[in-house]
C-alpha cells in the first residue's frame, strides 16, 4: 500500500512538471531550424543575434523557460539584460503577456523566436525546443 501510494505521488509530479512545459517557437513559416538546450540559451540571452527574441512577462511557461533552459530567475536575468542593453551589446527583447501575444508577434516577424505553453502550440507556430 505504501509503495503505491509512492507511486502516485511520483505521477502526480511529473503530470505537474509536464503541465509547466512549453516549446520555443518560430511562426510556422518562418526559417529558423531546430535548436538543442544549449543554442535556445544562446539566442535568448542575446549571444546570438539573428533573432528578435520574445519574452513573456510572467507565468508558469516563464519561469519554467527562466529556470530550465535559461538558468537565471527573474531578477538575475533583468540584471543581465540591463547590462546587455546600457553596453550595446544588444538590443531588448520584446516582452508580452500571454501565447496568443507571442503567436502574433511571430506571425508578424518571420525572423523572431519566442516560447509558449505546451497547450498553446498549434498550426500558427513551428516548434524548435521543446523544454
Amino acid at each position: 500500500m505504501k509503495s503505491f501510494r509512492l507511486m502516485l505521488g511520483a505521477l502526480a509530479l511529473v503530470a505537474a512538471a509536464q503541465a509547466n512545459a512549453g516549446a520555443v517557437v518560430a511562426a510556422s513559416g518562418g526559417k529558423a531550424a531546430a535548436m538543442d538546450a544549449e543554442a535556445a540559451k544562446r539566442v535568448f540571452l542575446g549571444r546570438d543575434p539573428s533573432a528578435q527574441v520574445i519574452y513573456q512577462k510572467s507565468g508558469a511557461t516563464r519561469e519554467a523557460f527562466d529556470k530550465g533552459v535559461l538558468g537565471k530567475p527573474g531578477a538575475e536575468l533583468t540584471t543581465y539584460w540591463s547590462k546587455l542593453i546600457f553596453t550595446g551589446k544588444a538590443k531588448a527583447p520584446v516582452e508580452v503577456g500571454s501565447d496568443a501575444e507571442v503567436k502574433a508577434k511571430l506571425a508578424a516577424n518571420p525572423s523572431a523566436v519566442g516560447y509558449v505553453s505546451d497547450s498553446a502550440v498549434d498550426g500558427s507556430v513551428k516548434v524548435l525546443y521543446k523544454f
